[in-house]
Parts: C-alpha cells; sequence; structure tokens
C-alpha cells in the first residue's frame, strides 16, 4: 500500500470516528404554500436549521467568505448563511452606486456609498437572522442567517430536507422563509432515519417596510437610471 493510500484510509478512519456510531438522518418533503394554499414550485429562499435542545454542539468555525452581489438593483443571492465571523462580501456589478447596511442588534453595519467594481466587506459576529438593506434602493432586501449548528441547508433546488450524521436526540427544527418567517417543530433523533413532512405559508409582504439607515423615509429617486 502506497503513502497515499495510507494517509486517505487514516482520514476515512478519522471521519468516522468523528461521529457518532448510533448517529441517524432526518429527512423529509417541504411544502411552500401562497395564502390560497397553493404550494409553490420551487423552494427558492427557504432555510432549515437543526439544533439540539440539551447537548450544546463544538464550535462552529467561521465559513468562507458569503459574496452577496449587488446587481440590477438587487441583492443575488436574497438568502444566505454564515455563521459569527464569517466574511460577508458584496461586489458591486451595477454601474451605479449602493450602500448596503444593517440596523440589526449584534450585527449592525454600514458600507458607506460603493462604486461599480467595489467589493466592501464586513464580518457578522453574532448568531441570529440579519436583515440587510441599501439606502440607495428602498426596494432592495436580503437577508443572512447566521448559525452555530453544522445543521443548516438552503433548499433551493430541493424537494425537502435532509440532514445525516445526526447525534441522537431531541431538537428543534426551525424553517424559515422572508415571506413566511419561522415555524418551529420539535424532534426525537434516533438511529436509522427519521421522516416527517413541513410546510411553510407566505402571508408576508414580499417587501419588508423598512426606513433608511437614518431612521428615516427614502426620498424619491431623482432620476431612475442611475439610481
Amino acid at each position: 500500500m502506497n503513502s497515499r493510500n495510507r494517509l486517505c484510509q487514516g482520514a476515512v478512519g478519522l471521519l468516522l470516528l468523528a461521529v457518532p456510531l448510533t448517529a441517524g438522518s432526518v429527512q423529509g418533503p417541504v411544502h411552500l404554500r401562497d395564502k390560497g394554499g397553493r404550494v409553490r414550485p420551487s423552494l427558492q429562499d427557504v432555510v432549515a436549521i437543526l439544533e439540539p435542545l440539551n447537548a450544546p454542539l463544538a464550535a462552529v468555525k467561521p465559513l468562507k467568505p458569503v459574496v452577496i452581489r449587488t446587481v440590477g438593483k438587487a441583492f443575488t443571492p436574497r438568502v444566505s448563511l454564515a455563521t459569527p465571523g464569517t466574511e460577508v462580501v458584496f461586489p458591486n456589478l451595477d454601474h451605479i452606486l449602493h450602500n448596503v447596511f444593517s440596523v440589526t442588534p449584534g450585527n449592525r453595519f454600514d458600507t458607506g456609498q460603493y462604486r461599480p467594481g467595489d467589493n466592501p466587506r464586513v464580518k457578522v459576529a453574532n448568531p441570529g437572522l440579519v436583515k440587510l438593506y441599501c439606502n440607495v434602493h428602498h426596494q432592495m432586501n436580503a437577508f443572512l442567517l447566521v448559525v452555530t449548528t453544522p445543521f443548516a441547508q438552503l433548499l433551493d433546488g430541493r424537494t425537502g430536507l435532509a440532514f445525516d450524521a445526526v447525534p441522537p436526540g431531541s431538537y428543534r427544527l426551525r424553517l424559515w422563509h422572508p415571506e413566511a418567517g419561522e415555524k418551529v417543530w420539535i424532534l426525537n433523533v434516533g438511529e436509522g432515519v427519521t421522516q416527517g413532512s413541513w410546510e411553510l405559508e407566505a402571508s408576508l409582504p414580499v417587501l419588508e417596510p423598512h426606513k433608511n439607515k437614518f431612521g428615516r423615509d427614502y426620498a424619491p429617486p431623482v432620476d431612475e437610471r442611475n439610481y
């Protein structure tokens, strides 16, 4: 056996030791319904978070930088995940100025106005939902969920959630969407597969009413081509 194969086998062995022998999984479909009950065809912007109720998890490390682009007077992606200490980058792909800010307690920041091609960076410090806005464009909003569990997923492109290698115990399952808010279930996870089916209702406005970074109403744009 060559040294490379021995190294690979050793790494796999360490990974196996890190996962409890009795670990299970949580999986099942998720449905996002409109007010009228129609199921949306996509789970875009739906987040699933699984948190232990009794046993604390090991501290999570900062993720690689999260990139949220400003393009077409919108944030892309609209919803992102991060951990405390993660750097967030805001590349300006428009031909106009932007100014990203948040007044979320514990994660307040203000990039100031920045030009096309600029890439301002900030770090998020505390767990929770961080609401992002642009001080130039009232219609722009985005959301960053800062989590302290490795069991967190964006469900874009999926039909449901699937968490693997979950240690046995009681968990809080949180589902969140910008237009549905948060809904919580309590799950008991054991060996094997814990099956379920979960639903959210999109009953909130697409754009939450908000003020600019100074706490004032937004001024009407002087020139829509530039603002």
